[in-house]
């Protein structure tokens, strides 16, 4: 998922404003969009991270409003990012759009590829340095920004200290390990997993994949590849197949009631997923808050401690906004000023700015492990070691649609793993041509 299509190998550097877009960012200035408006100006904001009815999202639009008289903030709530792409495609061909919307990193290729959303690469420009470059890489293609980091999701492995104690089990610092310590813990009580098996989290197994060297990704110019099934694909395939066969992890969807019951009582001990995962916990489990710590994601390859990130969206301009300029510097303001990014820790998001990040060093520990004091300087270093660059293709959800469903069948029913990494490869492949994409297979 790299936006550089060698093939060989993972790149080790940070992507700063390369063709990459699932790992994108941006800053602000103001020269590109309309002119600037005569007048009060109000801007609508689709947004889920700041909802009308929330005193901490109220604050942040009036302290916007209070430094810049005669705009004003009208927030519209949106849902996740599908309803949000399908609504502002519809809003875009009715030419009715708003002028900023939020959407997670993975969509904004394709809004980017069907026009609707506007370069803003000079109207961030002298935000830049206030955003690590990792980070604006999450919002930029083709070398454009076209959106400013709202939050990231540097990942993590969050597990339950006082049972893996109780089983004798040392937290996993390499994928090797989680399986000793899934085979351990089972075989203690056959009640008791260390993890449960999602197969429809889609995002999690393209960052295992491209933590691994792979590519589900790539754009050079014009030119799409695709390496779903390439062979760094595969063989994460095989190791999560391996321990689902092993009856090793719980095959289950997140979330549920039977998944909150199961985090609740103890049999089900680790969720690797990112810094958002220990506020999700502590709203299905508030009661087992205090036995719990977070660690890095464990590595394939020992002392490589190298992860793309998971999630997190942007804030965009969409082309046909009225007020272009505002826009954008409104959304500059939000992701990537000092003082908007230290207000997004209002609403329990990790910011992607730079003063954000540095901000939260200083926060309490979260509610769902007090005693872990270092939490957030654990995760500030996950984030430097984050310089896997990702690129989500235009068609994340054709991929999506064939992926998830597909590998939970499989899951279930013995089959193999792999064979859902190459059909969806194929259907992924096959879109983008009919779609009238280039497509150059690594």
């Amino acid at each position: 998922m790299s936006t550089h299509s060698s093939g060989a190998g993972r790149p080790r550097r940070v992507l700063g404003t390369a063709a990459a877009l699932v790992a994108v960012s941006l800053g602000l200035a103001g020269c590109a969009g309309e002119p600037a408006a005569e007048g009060p100006v109000t801007l609508e904001f689709w947004t889920w991270s700041l909802k009308e009815a929330d005193p901490a999202a109220q604050a942040i639009v009036d302290q916007y409003e209070a430094e810049n008289p005669g705009v004003t903030i009208k927030l519209s709530e949106v849902g996740g990012t599908p309803e949000t792409s399908s609504k502002l495609l519809a809003a875009d061909r009715a030419d009715e759009v708003p002028d900023v919307v939020q959407v997670e990193y993975r969509a904004l290729p394709s809004l980017v590829t069907a026009g609707v959303v506007r370069d803003i690469t000079e109207d961030v420009e002298p935000n830049r340095e206030a955003v690590a470059d990792n980070i604006w890489a999450l919002s930029t293609l083709g070398g454009s920004v076209y959106g400013v980091p709202q939050d990231i999701g540097p990942m993590m492995l969050t597990y339950r200290t006082d049972l893996f104690e109780e089983y004798g089990v040392e937290p996993p610092a390499t994928w090797a390990e989680y399986a000793e310590a899934a085979e351990k813990i089972h075989a203690a009580d056959p009640d008791v997993y260390l993890a449960s098996f999602s197969a429809t989290q889609l995002e999690f197994f393209a960052a295992q994949a491209t933590q691994a060297g792979a590519e589900w990704w790539g754009t050079d110019g014009e030119t799409w590849s695709v390496g779903i099934d390439g062979d760094a694909s595969l063989e994460t395939a095989d190791y999560w197949q391996d321990l689902v066969e092993r009856d090793l992890l719980s095959v289950e969807p997140l979330l549920t009631p039977e998944w909150n019951a199961k985090v609740n009582d103890g049999k089900i001990l680790s969720w690797a997923a990112a810094a958002w995962a220990p506020s999700v916990i502590y709203s299905v489990a508030p009661d087992t808050a205090g036995k719990w710590a977070s660690i890095p994601l464990p590595q394939w390859t020992p002392g490589d401690a190298s992860v793309p990130f998971l999630g997190g969206s942007t804030y965009l301009v969409p082309e046909k906004s009225e007020h272009a300029e505002e826009a954008a510097k409104f959304a500059a303001w939000l992701g990537a000023s000092d003082e908007g990014s230290e207000l997004l820790l209002t609403l329990d998001l990790y910011p992607g700015g730079n003063a954000g990040r540095e901000a939260t060093l200083s926060n309490d520990p979260p509610r769902l492990m007090p005693q872990q004091e270092d939490f957030y300087e654990v995760a500030d270093q996950v984030i430097d070691d984050t310089t896997i660059p990702v690129v989500w293709g235009p068609n994340v959800n054709v991929a999506t649609n064939a992926f998830g469903d597909a590998l939970n069948e499989a899951a279930l029913n013995g089959t193999p793993f792999r064979d859902v990494y190459t059909t969806t490869q194929e259907t992924v492949v096959a879109d983008l041509e009919k779609s009238g994409f280039t497509v150059e297979n690594p």
